[in-house]
């Protein structure tokens, strides 16, 4: 994963990036990542963290502002994990819930050959 930092009219400081480094490691047990573009920046009293994180066919981005560049990355990473969190949730839903309805399908398309069975059975005993 690459962890790619950026700033605009800001200068990161040591506890900045590696607050976003520990972060960003979170992200790891959510998704296959390509690509994590982090950008900071300032605007006249708010301080800004912008956070794109690329993945297989997927594009997550989040933002925050706040007095306190410490406190914006949080939250930037924050809506980020939620947005992961999400999209994990929703693909192990949709696998369990296709593995679950295939296996009550073929449960269902086995319990109705067995009744055929059974009625060609129960036929064919009333012919004698």
């Amino acid at each position: 994963m690459q962890v790619e930092i950026t700033t605009r009219n800001y200068k990161a400081t040591k506890r900045v990036r590696e607050s976003i480094d520990d972060k960003t490691d979170k992200f790891e047990k959510y998704a296959d990542l390509d690509q994590i573009r982090v950008t900071l920046g300032v605007e006249k009293h708010d301080q800004i963290c912008e956070v794109h994180l690329r993945t297989k066919g997927l594009d997550f981005h989040s933002s925050a502002s706040s007095n306190d560049m410490l406190v914006s990355v949080d939250r930037a990473t924050d809506a980020i994990e939620k947005q992961l969190r999400r999209h994990k949730r929703k693909v192990v839903d949709s696998r369990r819930s296709h593995g679950s309805s295939a296996g009550k399908t073929s449960a269902a398309a086995l319990e109705a050959v067995l009744d055929a069975e059974v009625s060609r059975d129960d036929n064919a005993e009333e012919e004698y």
